[in-house]
């Protein structure tokens, strides 16, 4: 009886340690979709209109790094687990950074694209009198993720204020709403009407983004000059330089 409990006792201390090592790759695999799902609208408009909180999400690259060493011991096991997982640390670190800092940039860009067509929606609305509010519903329900999702941000914010101007002001601080906050800004301060002003701005933005575009083709045809030139340096290394050696060395071998 003693022998069978203490298979009893074995088999069930084996089914506890198996069971944890089973839940560990289940709970790391939670953890890396939750730090890979991009943050929600509440962090938007903490960003967009200055109102951090505590509960801010943490940074998916720190999350990453910090989890690397358990994964690794899941793994591998000990000793060699932990010891590979710190040492891959911070690498991870880097690369979940860059990773971030190229969404950052895609999203940059699909902002770029989609503000002054947006803001032709708006002036639109705002031409029949719609009052600023009602234009950015409007442009949001038009207009795609990730600019509607902002706009629509704006235009709750907008119907809760009290002082437009305030909202103005967020906008002018944020790096992709930054031409908006300013055209409002300054229609209020001139007078001048709102649409026109912010027409203005959207074919600013218009001829910005196709300088930037020329810019890039410039760019593009400089990085290309220097791998065309060392592809055909060889092909004219052995088709001009090397006959006049060989005929220069046999003109003076006769």
């Amino acid at each position: 009886m003693c022998a069978r409990v203490r298979r009893s006792g074995v088999g069930r201390a084996h089914r506890v340690e198996r069971g944890g090592r089973d839940v560990i790759p289940a709970w790391l695999a939670g953890l890396a979709i939750w730090c890979l799902i991009p943050s929600s609208t509440t962090a938007r408009r903490q960003e967009l209109f200055g109102r951090p909180t505590s509960g801010s999400r943490i940074d998916p690259a720190v999350m990453a790094a910090a989890l690397t060493p358990v994964a690794a011991f899941v793994v591998l096991g000990l000793p060699l687990g932990p010891l590979l997982g710190v040492a891959l640390a911070p690498v991870v670190h880097r690369s979940m950074s860059r990773l971030e800092t190229a969404s950052a940039r895609r999203r940059s860009a699909q902002l770029t694209a989609q503000l002054p067509t947006a803001l032709d929606l708006m002036v639109a609305a705002l031409e029949v009198g719609r009052p600023p509010v009602t234009a950015f519903e409007l442009a949001a329900a038009a207009t795609a993720d990730p600019l509607g999702v902002d706009l629509s941000l704006v235009a709750g914010r907008l119907a809760i204020a009290g002082d437009s101007e305030a909202v103005w002001r967020s906008l002018a601080l944020d790096p992709s709403l930054a031409p908006v906050g300013r055209a409002f800004r300054r229609a209020a301060a001139s007078g001048m009407p709102v649409a026109h002003v912010v027409s203005g701005v959207a074919d600013e933005l218009r001829r910005e983004r196709r300088a930037a575009r020329r810019e890039r083709s410039r760019k593009v045809a400089v990085r290309t000059a220097a791998p065309l030139g060392a592809c055909f340096l060889p092909a004219f290394f052995l088709i001009g330089i090397v006959p006049t050696i060989i005929a220069t060395f046999r003109s003076f071998s006769l």
